[in-house]
């Protein structure tokens, strides 16, 4: 057999070469390169913004840094401007391949998605955040007419005005509001001799509509507060305090107020009204409650506008059986609107007061006796205060000054000192048989145990023996006075062991049980004498 010769000339082998080098080419560009910029192993992390994807990365630590770098640009770039509801969202995706970013890529990934949503946005507003709560607005205006409208509800003279304050401290231009006594036009014409040549200003006075200059400039300039602004305006605060007479000292609000412009969808602004509403009206919140002496579920579920069963519901582990203590803690909801508004109230009033009760001590008579030697009058004084109020309720009234009218005059008591004397039980065990009530057509004047003949029989309380013999149906019986004007009676005893006046004390022997008089078995009969009328005599007995 014949062999093919394979001849290959100059330009087949040119040809040939080509055509490796491009197939390598394709190879190398159809396989993904693996290196610092390519992720390679288990997975990596797609980053989507408003719903679109901006890249993906390997380590997603990187992502934060990377979005609030591209958010700051676009703020300086759009004089302040927050873009509103527009967040990132990162997914796991199980390739073992992917092209990724490092965070400055990143950046400007999001940089130009953000530009695209700010040049979208279909109009400018105002986000206006409170605590967690947010509400976004359409104007400077309607801002201001928010705030006013909290404010006035309890500054009714207008006599302070609202500041917006851009805090230097922050990266992002966020604004806090704070709130100052209206200036005087002198005060005003100088704030914008002094404050005339700033930028900004202008802008923001423009942004007023109805409001007029002056109180544009009142109302509205922007400054920057820092820690010399803050104590120059305590020591105002402080001077004025001393020199002014009744009337609101301050006005502010209790939580904290952020504005910033935002874009958004014409459809998430609120209006004035609704968001007037949404501020100022009352929601329940969550607060702890300090039980103090006296307290009990009901009275603190009264007090606040509850019931037991919405304070049980709210802290976990509690019941109707729970003992509550003085210092415990507990959860109550309280009716609050979304902006508090803190007031301080100077006022001078007067009014009745009383002098504390004087005593004289009678180491005669009994703690349970006093008796009036001079009744009490008030007397009369002018106090200064400063109420301290929140959403127009009282929170605290400290006095800054007391000017005496007409003093009072003290009530004067006299009381004993000595312990009254206690009673207990004659006998040790014994069944009760029959107490102090009608009994078989008449009154049985005391109290009967059973218990066998000869049990010890001791007395109830300290005293002197009056009686101690026969006597009628009680049988054997004694009888003690006891130093508080009270006696004590034991009948149907079989043993007498005390004789008529010997002092005897409580707990001692004085006798042994029996069956003696009319008797309907073994027993004790013991009564209790006030004033010479028996008296049931179980109130009576520790």
């Amino acid at each position: 057999m014949k062999k093919k010769k394979l001849f290959f000339n100059k330009k087949s082998q040119l040809v040939f070469a080509e055509s490796m080098m491009i197939t390598c080419g394709c190879m190398l560009l159809g396989v993904p390169l693996i290196g610092s910029g390519f992720g390679s192993g288990d997975s990596y992390y797609e980053v989507t913004l408003a719903g679109k994807t901006v890249g993906s990365v390997k380590n997603p630590s990187v992502v934060e840094n990377a979005y609030l770098q591209a958010r700051a640009r676009i703020s300086r770039e759009t004089d302040g401007l927050v873009l509103a509801d527009v967040e990132y969202e990162l997914d796991k995706v199980p390739k073992i391949f992917g092209s990724t970013m490092d965070s400055d890529t990143l950046s400007d990934a999001f940089y130009k998605e953000l530009t695209q949503i700010v040049a979208k946005a279909k109009k400018k507003a105002y986000l206006m955040k409170i605590n967690e709560f947010t509400v976004t607005l359409g104007s400077y205006q309607d801002v201001m007419d928010v705030l006013y409208a909290t404010k006035d509800r309890f500054d009714t003279d207008n006599e302070f005005q609202i500041n917006i304050v851009s805090d230097a401290a922050r990266e992002l231009n966020v604004y806090t509001v704070e709130v100052s006594k209206q200036n005087t036009a002198e005060e005003t014409a100088a704030e914008v001799a002094k404050l005339g040549g700033i930028a900004g200003v202008g802008e923001a006075c423009a942004g007023i509509g109805e409001y007029d200059v002056s109180q544009a400039v009142e109302s509205v300039i922007t400054k920057t507060v820092t820690e010399e602004d803050v104590a120059e305006e305590n020591a105002a605060d402080n001077a004025e305090q001393q020199v002014e007479g009744d009337g609101l000292r301050s006005v502010d609000f209790a939580e904290k107020v952020e504005i910033a412009e935002a874009y958004v969808s014409a459809d998430e602004i609120t209006p004035t009204d609704e968001a007037i509403d949404l501020v100022t009206k009352d929601t329940a919140k969550n607060e702890i409650y300090e039980v103090r002496s006296g307290d009990t579920l009901s009275v603190i579920a009264n007090s606040n506008g509850l019931r037991v069963a919405e304070v049980l519901a709210l802290n976990e582990g509690m019941s109707e059986n729970t003992v509550l203590h003085e210092g415990d803690e507990i959860i109550i909801t309280v009716p609050e609107p979304e902006l508090s508004v803190e007031t301080v109230e100077e006022s001078t009033y007067q009014e009745e007061y009383y002098a504390e009760v004087q005593y004289i001590d009678n180491d005669e008579w009994y703690t349970t006796k006093t008796e009036v030697r001079q009744e009490e009058q008030a007397g009369y004084h002018e106090v200064t205060a400063l109420i301290t109020k929140k959403n127009g309720a009282e929170e605290n009234r400290d006095v800054i000054s007391e000017t005496v009218l007409q003093e009072p005059v003290p009530k004067i008591v006299e009381r004993g000192t000595q312990t009254p004397p206690t009673y207990v039980k004659p006998i040790s065990g014994g069944r009760f048989t029959s107490g102090f009530k009608r009994r078989w057509g008449r009154m049985h004047k005391g109290v009967d145990w059973a218990c066998p003949i000869g049990t010890a029989v001791m007395a109830s309380c300290g005293g002197t023996v009056v009686q101690a013999g026969w006597f009628s149906g009680y049988g054997n019986c004694i009888t003690i006075r006891h130093p508080d004007g009270k006696q004590t009676r034991y009948g149907h005893l079989s043993k007498i062991l005390v004789s008529s006046g010997q002092k005897v004390t409580q707990g001692q022997k004085i006798a042994l049980s029996g069956n003696t008089g009319r008797s309907t078995g073994p027993h004790v009969h013991f009564e209790i004498i006030i004033n010479g009328s028996q008296v049931n005599p179980l109130p009576y007995l520790n």
